[in-house]
């Protein structure tokens, strides 16, 4: 099966991700989330163009399709990747030299 084969069938057992992996920004987002569990303020630094309205609804839609997860230590959340991020970063990493050639 040729690699924009296998994408396009990952994307149709899982359409929910089609609008995440339609830009390169969300992925960068999960990449970085997936180096380490990250607070709400540490992200706020890494992608400061962000408005802090905006974050929240990003992180809200990310916990909403169970991309991330999230965990409470004292008063900070932390977001870490969960298994459905890890599973969509593979597969787009599998493809992503197909689509920037």
């Amino acid at each position: 099966m040729a690699i924009e084969d296998k994408w396009i069938l990952f994307l149709e057992r899982n359409p929910q991700f089609y609008e995440l992996s339609k830009g390169d920004f969300f992925i960068r987002f999960l990449e970085k989330i997936s180096e380490g569990s990250k607070s709400f303020h540490e992200l706020k630094v890494i992608f400061p163009e962000i408005e802090e309205n905006d974050m929240q609804i990003i992180m809200d839609a990310l916990l909403k399709l169970g991309v991330v997860s999230s965990n409470r230590v004292g008063l900070k959340i932390f977001f870490t990747l969960a298994a459905q991020g890890k599973k969509l970063l593979s597969a787009y990493k599998a493809t992503h030299k197909f689509f920037s050639t």
